[in-house]
């Protein structure tokens, strides 16, 4: 057996299962084969282990069954995946799982603490396999928890008890007056267990089908804020993932993805959003010389400088003669806090929305906790507060601040009086604006992607072209871009030097000079810190060797032996 990762969206990922020369893709269901059961025609199917050919997931019967010839040619699994208590399972199984997963169906804690096994070490590399669990509209949140394979067991249980599945729930077959599906065999005008049994099949081939182009799009974790709504032990699997596991699922996140909606309860402790906040908290400086915090609310339109909102903001903070001293932060839901220099960095210009002009209490602690350590990490001067909907919980933790909204941050009024309080404020400007406020705002983004390592790429440099597409130029050499479509700085072969130098985001290699991009196994070791979309320096005994985009984890970078694990984009 042979497993290979295609594509990876969080813990989730998009595979090639090869078993004796036949491919399956993955997520897959493996139908039970047996005389009363026949999976589809040429689907990935399991079976006992002599009984096993191509396309077959083969299971060792127990000790108590009197054993199992060795098979070293398919994939395997030991008959402890369901628990027996008659063998001694001292064997690894080609494919890892759960020791008993109908236990949990019962212990959402049980279940999150096997994912977090599940993807430590080598095991993360194993396809996973789930059994009794896969109903259609738990696919999603299995896939992405990191399951690559189902089998058909509870599909074929919920026909014998009657049970219409659905990619939204489970329906009672002999009550559906009209089935809502289009199936053969729902539209052949016949009801039967044979029938009913078919349409389960075919609700879940076509919800994995959803699920596998969600992976590929980037977009899973929307799916299944979806998909959790219809059943209870769900939504507590995904919040528990969130809040005791945010570390693992930090790891797999990309550190740029896809436009994204932000809908739900669960939507706050997406993962990318929960690291943004720490972040922020972690790394952020605000520009040097900046010294009136501008406190101001979002706009439907990203990035937030293109929408007319903003445009008519920022043309009152440049009237009032005093623009290179004032710090403008977006105070918005699920962010809660966007610095305007890194209004371009994921998924700050990727999010959205619903917006009832109503914030809900946990929206407003999560804006009320990031505002208060703003105010007390920064050491502004003056704070204004010019907001909107979110203007009475934030200015409940402020203490010296001048409101200049009144709650109505748009009407010209309320624009005159932001830019009448900023001009006549005895807040004055400090030596360390005599540096150029173009490379401080740059350094504030560097330092938020790159770490400390973002001030020595901005150390003695200057900023050249229009926003959003800056360059950073330093030593005559051009160090890297920011782009608006990316949002974040590609590095140049100087500008990884820098970054490698400090001594992070590098990808050690062996003794040689990438041809094409870097896989796996030339990788020796690779930063922590790094997370898939990071620009890495590629280096070899401290020399920089080339420069490109992670597409593994640390960690999958240091124990895969196939695939890319950065993409490159200069050599030097």
């Amino acid at each position: 057996m042979r497993f290979e990762i295609t594509e990876r969206d969080g813990l989730a990922r998009t595979g090639v299962l090869e078993i004796d020369n036949t491919r399956h893709l993955t997520p897959a269901i493996a139908f039970i084969d047996s005389s009363r059961y026949r999976g589809p025609e040429r689907s990935l199917s399991v079976k006992a282990i002599e009984d096993a050919g191509p396309s077959v997931i083969g299971v060792a019967r127990s000790e108590f069954e009197g054993g199992s010839a060795e098979r070293k040619d398919i994939a395997c699994l030991r008959p402890g995946h369901r628990n027996s208590p008659y063998c001694e399972d001292d064997k690894p199984s080609d494919l890892d799982s759960p020791e008993s997963a109908a236990s949990l169906l019962l212990d959402s804690g049980k279940f999150v603490s096997f994912v977090a096994s599940a993807k430590q070490g080598e095991g993360m590399l194993k396809p996973l396999y789930c059994s009794v669990m896969g109903l259609p509209h738990r696919l999603a949140l299995l896939t992405y928890c990191g399951f690559d394979v189902f089998d058909s067991i509870p599909l074929i249980m919920a026909a014998e008890n009657g049970n219409y599945l659905t990619s939204t729930g489970v329906l009672e077959y002999a009550k559906v007056k009209d089935l809502p599906c289009s199936c053969p065999a729902c539209a052949s005008g016949i009801r039967g267990k044979d029938q009913l049994l078919r349409h389960n099949y075919s609700e879940a081939v076509n919800e994995l089908n959803l699920v596998r182009h969600s992976i590929e799009r980037g977009k899973l974790r929307e799916l299944v804020e979806n998909r959790v709504r219809t059943d209870p032990w769900l939504v507590q699997n995904l919040r528990l993932l969130d809040l005791e596991h945010y570390a693992l699922q930090e790891l797999h996140t990309p550190v740029k993805g896809v436009p994204f909606h932000a809908g739900s309860k669960e939507s706050l402790s997406r993962p990318d959003i929960v690291r943004w906040q720490r972040r922020l908290v972690e790394r952020y400086v605000k520009p040097a010389g900046t010294r009136v915090l501008l406190l101001i609310p979002c706009s439907a339109r990203k990035p937030y400088s293109m929408s007319q909102s903003h445009m008519r903001l920022r043309q009152a903070v440049s009237e009032s003669g005093r623009a290179d001293i004032v710090h403008e932060v977006i105070v918005t839901s699920p962010l809660g806090l966007v610095p305007r220099e890194l209004e371009l960095f994921y998924p700050a210009q990727d999010y959205d929305i619903p917006v009832t002009g109503h914030w809900d209490a946990d929206e407003k602690r999560m804006a009320q906790d990031m505002v208060s350590w703003l105010v007390e990490s920064q050491g502004y001067d003056l704070v204004i507060s010019h907001l909107g909907d979110e203007r009475e919980p934030v200015n409940s933790v402020l203490k010296d601040y001048v409101d200049t909204s009144e709650g109505h941050p748009g009407s010209p009024e309320s624009l005159e009086r932001l830019t009448r309080t900023i001009a006549e404020s005895s807040v004055t400007s400090s030596n360390e604006t005599m540096t150029s406020r173009g490379i401080e705002d740059m350094r504030s983004l560097c330092r938020f992607q790159f770490g400390k390592a973002g001030d020595a790429l901005c150390d003695n440099a200057r900023i050249s072209g229009k926003w959003p597409y800056l360059k950073i130029h330093g030593g005559g050499e051009q160090l890297g871009m920011l782009t608006g479509e990316r949002g974040m700085v590609s590095l140049t072969i100087p500008g990884a030097r820098r970054i490698a130098e400090a001594g992070t985001y590098s990808v050690e290699i062996e003794d040689f000079v990438p041809k094409g991009n870097l896989f796996a196994v030339g990788v020796e070791r690779a930063s922590p810190e790094i997370r898939i979309g990071d620009d890495v320096a590629i280096v070899h005994s401290k020399h920089v060797r080339a420069v490109g985009v992670a597409r593994m984890c640390p960690t999958e970078m240091e124990i895969a032996k196939r695939g890319e694990a950065v993409h490159i984009r200069h050599v030097a």
